[in-house]
Formats: structure tokens, C-alpha cells, sequence
């Protein structure tokens, strides 16, 4: 005969309580289980019985409470409730210099780069500059001195008049 094994799901829906109960139970109390392929927890159907006791005595102790009548008074209750929005507060003030802390240090990093790009620009603008300085020398021609004399210029403009 094969053994039945259930998974914690099934144990939870039998004992009526939530899944997270069911594991609570088992780290606690050390019940055996196995794990199967997929990770998930798995019983023994014999130890149903043990979930089954350990809820009762579960029941057996929150009964006891409840009928010793220890009451939590609202003075404690709001005091307790103070407490927590005043540490709520400060985890909130916490989070928002953290934020800020954040905000802060990235502005500073995108400041260096931009910093640096704009250097790498001047450069480049100065590269430019000194490339078209250096184009322009090369483009304008050597003015070359005028030695035509005017006796020149009038053999010349003779030469083409008819008359």
C-alpha cells in the first residue's frame, strides 16, 4: 500500500486556518515533512493527528487567556498607538532625507559629467577655431607685387586698339 502524502494546503483546509499557520506549526513544533521537486512542503497522513493536537492546545490556551479576563486598558492601547505613529514619523522623515541624500549625490554626478562635456566641447570649438585659421591661410593666394608700370600698361592696351 503507498504511503498518502498531503501538502500543506491540504493540511490548512482540513484544520481550517491559513497555510502560513500550518508552517508556523511546523518550524515550531518540529513536525517531519518532506519537500517535493517543486519546493512545497509534504506530510505524512499521520501526521494530521499531530496538527489536530497542537491546534487544540492552541484552543486550550487562547480559552484560558480570554476567561482570566486580562483586559488591555485604552490608556495602554493609545499609548502604544502614539508610539507607533511617532516611529512611523521618523521612518517617514528618514525616508525623505534618504530620498533627498539620493536625489542629491545624482545631481552631483550629472553636474561632473556636464562639467566635463562642456570642457570636451571647448576644446573642440579651440580645435575648429585653429582648423579654419589654418584653412583660410591656405586658401587666400600670396598677393604678388604689381610691377607693371604704366608704360607697360599702355604698350599693352596699343597693341589691342585699332584705329
Amino acid at each position: 500500500m503507498t504511503e498518502q502524502w498531503l501538502k500543506t494546503k491540504d493540511i490548512a483546509n482540513q484544520l481550517n486556518v491559513s497555510p502560513a499557520t500550518v508552517l508556523k506549526w511546523v518550524k515550531k513544533h518540529h513536525i517531519p515533512y518532506t519537500e517535493n521537486g517543486y519546493g512545497h512542503y509534504c506530510f505524512k497522513e499521520e501526521t494530521v493527528a499531530d496538527f489536530f493536537e497542537i491546534k487544540r492546545e492552541n484552543q486550550k490556551l487562547y480559552a484560558r487567556e480570554r476567561e482570566s479576563g486580562e483586559t488591555v486598558s485604552s490608556a495602554a492601547v493609545m499609548d502604544r498607538l502614539a508610539e507607533t505613529e511617532n516611529k512611523l514619523h521618523m521612518l517617514e522623515r528618514m525616508i525623505v532625507n534618504k530620498a533627498d541624500d539620493i536625489v542629491t549625490f545624482q545631481l552631483v554626478e550629472h553636474r561632473k559629467k556636464v562639467e566635463a562635456l562642456s570642457k570636451q566641447l571647448d576644446k573642440m570649438e579651440q580645435k575648429v577655431q585653429r582648423m579654419e585659421e589654418q584653412y583660410q591661410y591656405q586658401q587666400t593666394p600670396p598677393k604678388a607685387p604689381n610691377k607693371q608700370t604704366k608704360k607697360a600698361r599702355n604698350l599693352l592696351a596699343s597693341l589691342f586698339l585699332f584705329d
